[in-house]
């Protein structure tokens, strides 16, 4: 027998209760076997369990892979986001991947700071051209849970690298016309130059890092551009 913990969050938790699981099951079972008995057991949560993602030890995992459990794995059970996902750090900054309009007072408000002597605000727009080409508009589309997950890396590197007070960072997914805030980053600090150069880092690897992708609309038709 093999004893596996199982992570519960947002109305998986609620539902059962708990915020952890603690299993034993048989040598050799999978992450499949694993969630075949939660359902088993936790039959009110069938619905959340077939609409899941799942994470073996905080690395995503494809349910029907076949990789074994070993003892003392942690299993965590990723609901669906609904209306995005954000994440609010203790190190003073935020980060959220939403459909809706971007509030730019949101962003300013959370960076503001009576320690900082500078708060910038970086906006990406939807231009109405790609080289010279007529664009209609625009689509993003995101690996929500990730995308977060990678800009949270990347603001702590900003931490790391300038002498910064506080970041929001919202970048919005979804149908966006032109003129329209597509990202906003907001950087506080004691200096101007940090937030400049901080704000410029991150804008900069989230475009090459960052799992977000957008579809531009032309007349004729669309294509997919890496940002």
């Amino acid at each position: 027998m093999i004893n596996i913990k199982v992570r519960l969050f947002a109305a998986f938790k609620e539902i059962i209760g708990k915020n952890r699981l603690d299993l034993e099951l048989n040598d050799g079972s999978s992450l499949k076997d694993a969630v075949m008995f939660i359902g088993e057991t936790y039959p009110s949560v069938k619905k959340i369990i077939e609409i899941s993602k799942y994470a073996v030890n905080m690395e995503y995992i494809d349910i029907n892979d076949g990789k074994k459990l070993r003892e003392g794995d942690e299993i965590t059970i990723i609901m669906p986001v609904s209306g995005g996902a954000c994440s609010v750090q203790e190190d003073g900054s935020y980060v959220e991947i939403t459909e809706k309009k971007i509030d730019l007072d949101k962003v300013l408000d959370f960076v503001s700071s009576h320690c900082a002597g500078s708060v910038l605000l970086f906006n990406g727009t939807v231009r109405d051209n790609d080289g010279g080409k007529p664009v209609e508009y625009l689509f993003y589309e995101a690996y929500e849970e990730m995308a977060v997950k990678e800009i949270k890396k990347l603001i702590g590197e900003a931490f790391n690298k300038y002498s910064i007070a506080k970041v929001c960072i919202i970048h919005r997914t979804g149908k966006m016309d032109i003129g329209e805030v597509s990202i906003s980053i907001g950087v506080s600090s004691p200096h101007r130059e940090d937030s400049y150069l901080a704000s410029k880092f991150l804008i900069d690897n989230i475009k090459e890092k960052v799992p977000v992708w957008k579809k531009e609309i032309f007349k004729e038709g669309g294509k997919w551009k890496r940002l």
